[in-house]
């Protein structure tokens, strides 16, 4: 089958408009590609919203590609390039401008590109919170079009189509696993459990909620140790300094496990929450050690014990690429209810469905996850790998015709819905 042929095919069996996107992927389903990409030019756009987790991601898709096709030609292009080189990322970057004092979160319009490159393929990485029209990214990039410009997810996005779909589930590519090396952190001694959650408004009391479950969780499995440490993000240790609500109810789920409890604010700053002369089992909240660097913080998730609560695309993702040995709990913001049903769907745990039991339950002491099969399945290095060779095949095909790859643009960017679409190309 040729070319057109095979573009009238992919035309006629799809089911949407966006699925046109997917033609050029779809071209070819052989992964015979051109080995040397040295003269592609590939620009990774990333505009991050907030914290690192939007620029991990961007790394981690980038040094994965460089992995795969060391002569390709990549440039990060990021509204925050410190943040890559805190990171140690990456050898090519350059700075997206905003049009406004500040520079997260921002759609495509409020940006301007100002460095002279041109780029044969472009992927925005991650998209975050909205859908991806081509028109609105052609305003910070004019020569964008359907079939050089690309959009990876967040894990489960919500808004498709993608080319690249992260996450879990059907049609989704996997989570963006690693092998990464860690540096063995001295910072505490075992036994301790590892807290890593978010405070946020949107999500209420939620955050609080989260934590009291895990803590409740820990202190009656792990109560056989006459001293235990758990350690805990900055939010939670400001709480229990000035939240008399917060603290009164930490106390009241401590109290029946460990008879004392301190907090350890700062190194050689510390106040007891309970006291008990007659009892010397102890939990100390150690509120003085996150945030740590990536490598240290998987150290940290590495040695501690069974029980992970973590919040995130990035934390899960390391927990998981480190730790199989590991059950994670998991703090479900608003906008992962997608990503933890999912999860709960295929691991299975059962206790991811419902944010009242994500971040830990009593019933949970049985508990035992297989993450073996389930790594397996959802490796991003393995299907997103299959996925990158097709884009790239299809990319070479209509590259080689410039006027049919033209004509391909102007027909779907032109054309309102599906059946108008399918008539022209079924005119080629």
């Amino acid at each position: 089958m040729g070319t057109v042929d095979r573009i009238k095919y992919l035309s006629l069996q799809s089911k949407s408009y966006e699925d046109l996107y997917d033609m050029i992927w779809k071209i070819n389903k052989r992964s015979e590609y051109k080995k040397d990409f040295s003269k592609l030019k590939l620009g990774l756009f990333n505009i991050p919203c907030n914290g690192f987790g939007d620029i991990i991601l961007c790394n981690t898709f980038y040094r994965l590609l460089k992995n795969w096709y060391p002569l390709m030609n990549i440039t990060v292009c990021s509204t925050n390039p410190d943040k890559f080189k805190k990171l140690g990322c990456c050898h090519k970057i350059t700075t997206i401008h905003s049009k406004h004092d500040y520079k997260e979160c921002l759609n495509f319009d409020e940006l301007i590109f100002k460095a002279k490159i041109k780029f044969d393929m472009m992927i925005v990485v991650p998209l975050i919170d909205k859908p991806f029209h081509i028109k609105t990214f052609q305003k910070l990039i004019p020569y964008a079009n359907i079939f050089n410009t690309f959009a990876m997810s967040e894990y489960n996005g919500g808004d498709p189509p993608y080319t690249f779909p992260i996450g879990v589930g059907e049609g989704q590519l996997g989570l963006l696993l690693n092998d990464n090396a860690t540096k063995q952190q001295n910072l505490i001694k075992g036994p301790y459990a590892l807290v890593y959650i978010q405070p946020s408004p949107q999500w209420g009391i939620h955050a609080s909620y989260c934590f009291f479950s895990y803590l409740e969780m820990i202190c009656k499995n792990y109560k056989k140790y006459s001293k235990f440490q758990i350690i805990i993000p900055e939010w939670i240790k400001e709480d229990i300094e000035g939240n008399s609500h917060f603290r009164s109810k930490l106390r009241e789920i401590i109290k029946p496990h460990f008879k004392n409890c301190k907090l350890i604010y700062e190194k050689n700053d510390e106040e007891y929450l309970l006291t008990n002369d007659k009892s010397k089992t102890l939990l100390i909240l150690r509120g003085d050690i996150l945030p740590q660097p990536r490598n240290i913080f998987i150290s940290l998730i590495k040695d501690s014990i069974k029980d992970v609560l973590l919040t995130g695309d990035q934390s899960i993702t390391d927990a998981i690429s480190c730790c199989q040995q590991k059950r994670i709990w998991y703090q479900i913001a608003p906008w992962k209810e997608g990503f933890a049903y999912h999860l709960h769907k295929e691991l299975p745990n059962k206790y991811f469905k419902s944010f009242h039991t994500s971040c830990g339950t009593l019933k949970s002491i049985n508990l035992d996850i297989e993450w073996k099969h389930f790594k397996k399945k959802y490796d991003f290095r393995i299907h997103g790998k299959e996925r990158m060779d097709l884009l790239l095949t299809g990319f070479n095909i209509l590259k080689k015709d410039k006027k049919l790859m033209n004509q391909l643009v102007t027909i779907i960017e032109h054309s309102r819905y599906l059946e108008t679409a399918q008539t022209k190309i079924m005119n080629l």
